[in-house]
């Protein structure tokens, strides 16, 4: 993971790894398509854009089941604009 995923996806406070909690796909025209993070000890949050991590990084904390439909949800409305 890069320093700066590595930035993204790890607690602040308690410096670990966040779990992915939830992701939304934004149907307007603004593109805001972002992931939810939690802290698994603090319970804190954190959003992040999905721009903000590569593509070629979401496996790393995107289940296998759900991830080949996220990058298709995902696609589909950044290219809707």
């Amino acid at each position: 993971m890069s320093s700066s995923t590595k930035s993204i996806t790890q607690c602040r406070k308690c410096h670990i790894p966040l779990v992915l909690n939830d992701y939304a796909i934004d149907k307007s025209c603004q593109n805001k398509h972002v992931f939810l993070f939690e802290c698994p000890q603090c319970h804190d949050f954190s959003a992040t854009a999905m721009a903000n991590i590569p593509q070629d990084k979401w496996h790393e904390f995107v289940s296998s089941d759900k991830l080949d439909e996220i990058i298709r949800l995902y696609n589909s409305a950044v290219k809707k604009f």
